[in-house]
């Protein structure tokens, strides 16, 4: 361990609080985020190695025509690529185009790829393919677009063909957070930026990629209070199924725990059941869900 590092690190806990949010945070301008979360998603071996596992789980990748969605600086290109018959390779932020380009004419698999650089909620595509992979997600699937782009790219896929990720599990607990006002959620980073959890986890719902037909999420259930205390956020966590067998559970790269404040605040008392009216849509904002207490 580099001993000034974690010196730094520990002088900077405070103001490192809201730094994830700032780094995943989704610029309209430019179709992407800045550049230090692309270095984030590279250099996270547990989720490249996800889907490394699922890509060696399932041996049909090899001879079969795959299309990926957002690929990014190709982390997960190069994982499949040597396996592959054809790739299309869909990506949608122009800043990247010149890197796709020059990082695709360097490996010999290079005229197998078809780059297609287009919005991935309306592309089409020249035949079906055997499996599409798109690790478009963000906890909830709430602030991109996952699910309305797999609904999308279902149209091309062979009716044995598969989806990575295939399933997404969407937990919460209740808490109480010190949360800035002017922050409506943030991506938790180290353990002393969790709030006090009120409740235990529990299931939200679940998304079965190949079968989704919503465009959103409209819940009403109950929650047993553990703690005394006052309720005025949600400890959200997403646990991915990228294909049977080869799991993630959310990383400071993808999908990691986030503090979401809820609608109103609720004081509790340990034994009270909580009613929860939850909605949102996918792809909208963290932001805009609603989770109503009473």
């Amino acid at each position: 361990m580099n001993k000034e590092l974690f010196e730094k690190v520990i002088d900077n806990y405070e103001s490192l609080k809201y730094g994830l949010l700032d780094a995943q945070t989704f610029n309209e301008a430019h179709y992407g985020f800045p550049e230090v979360y692309y270095k984030i998603m590279e250099t996270d071996e547990q989720r490249v190695n996800a889907f490394k596992k699922a890509f060696e789980l399932n041996n049909n990748f090899k001879d079969a025509v795959v299309c990926e969605i957002g690929v990014g600086t190709m982390p997960l290109t190069k994982l499949y690529m040597p396996h592959v018959k054809k790739a299309y390779l869909i990506e949608n932020n122009p800043d990247l185009i010149p890197f796709i380009k020059k990082e695709v004419a360097k490996h010999p698999w290079a005229a197998k790829v078809e780059v297609i650089f287009a919005d991935a909620l309306t592309v089409e595509l020249p035949e079906k393919v055997d499996h599409v992979i798109g690790e478009l997600m963000s906890i909830y699937c709430a602030n991109e677009f996952q699910v309305q782009i797999f609904q999308h790219m279902r149209n091309y896929l062979k009716p044995e063909g598969k989806l990575f990720p295939n399933r997404i599990v969407n937990f919460a607990r209740l808490c109480e957070a010190e949360i800035d006002e002017d922050i409506n959620h943030y991506p938790v980073m180290f353990t002393r930026h969790q709030p006090m959890f009120l409740s235990q986890q529990f299931l939200v719902n679940e998304i079965e990629l190949l079968k989704e037909k919503k465009q959103g999420v409209k819940l009403s259930f109950s929650v047993p209070v553990l703690f005394t205390g006052k309720v005025n956020a949600l400890y959200l966590e997403s646990y991915v199924e990228v294909s049977e067998g080869a799991n993630f559970t959310g990383t400071d790269s993808l999908m990691p725990p986030t503090v979401l404040k809820t609608t109103n605040t609720l004081d509790v008392k340990a034994g009270d059941l909580i009613h929860i009216d939850f909605s949102f849509d996918y792809g909208s904002s963290l932001d805009k869900i609603s989770c109503f207490l009473s």
